[in-house]
């Protein structure tokens, strides 16, 4: 049976959700944690792409859920990453699946399976009820003011544990005044932060987003890994190394004032 199991999602496209989910997955196995990959995102599936294995996709979740197929030999080793299985998702996008699906293919990969962890990028769609039996679920929001308001209305059950991933953070101070503080989006969005992913533009080397290669990216990795370690119960600082000085000790007084208001 799988250890702990997490969920990544987001209440708009494009904000880098399975970029996140493939990230942390290669962070634990990296971590020599055997780790389970699985994209339920039908349709468009973007994680067989990243992990460069697109062209080698016979079956995907889809036939897992109407049991085609033993979920074992559905799922594919990430070549270049060891300790990483990836289940692919649907290309064929046949409508969103009932609660009740939903959790018979969840219960069927967590018990299918004896990795330590399972990582899921999930569609908003189902988050709602996948949520309640997960360990813990990751919300996706760069700061704009239209990820920001689909994350706050994601549905969400209150036995769930959810955090919030903010990425595409820039490191430094937006002079505009357009883009909401890491405050304004914690309070927008009302969910305890998990982790702040830099901006693209300033940590992509050159080759460094080549599928399946997942060569290391200091500012986006290095807080991937310390969420990591946090998940399974160790501990590792928020932005330790990454954002530095005046900046990091604001984001740090303002999340401890946020706590002291919300007790």
């Amino acid at each position: 049976m799988v250890g702990k199991t997490v969920l990544v999602t987001s209440g708009k496209g494009g904000v880098g959700c399975s970029t996140v989910a493939a990230r942390l997955a290669v962070a634990f196995a990296r971590r020599q944690i055997p780790t389970l990959l699985v994209d339920l995102s039908a349709g468009n599936p973007a994680l067989d792409l990243l992990c460069g294995l697109d062209d080698r996709v016979v079956y995907d979740a889809r036939d897992v859920l109407h049991a085609r197929i033993d979920p074992r030999r559905a799922t594919l080793p990430v070549v270049s990453v060891q300790n990483l299985t990836l289940l692919p998702g649907a290309t064929i996008f046949d409508g969103v699946p009932g609660e009740a699906e939903v959790i018979r293919l969840f219960e069927t990969l967590r018990g299918g399976f004896d990795q330590a962890v399972m990582i899921l990028d999930v569609p908003k769609e189902i988050v709602g009820t996948l949520s309640e039996f997960a360990d813990l679920t990751l919300a996706v929001s760069d700061l704009s003011a239209a990820s920001l308001r689909a994350t706050a209305s994601l549905n969400r059950s209150p036995r769930a544990q959810m955090r919030l991933v903010l990425n595409r953070c820039s490191a430094e101070r937006d002079a505009t005044g357009v883009r909401p503080t890491v405050r304004e989006a914690l309070d927008y969005v009302g969910l305890p932060l998990a982790a702040i992913l830099l901006d693209e533009p300033l940590v992509v080397a050159d080759g460094a987003t080549e599928p399946g290669r997942f060569r290391f990216r200091p500012a986006f990795d290095v807080p991937i890994k310390n969420l990591s370690i946090r998940i399974t119960g160790g501990h590792a600082p928020l932005l330790s190394g990454l954002i530095r000085g005046r900046k990091r000790r604001k984001i740090l007084a303002d999340m401890a004032k946020r706590r002291l208001e919300n007790a």
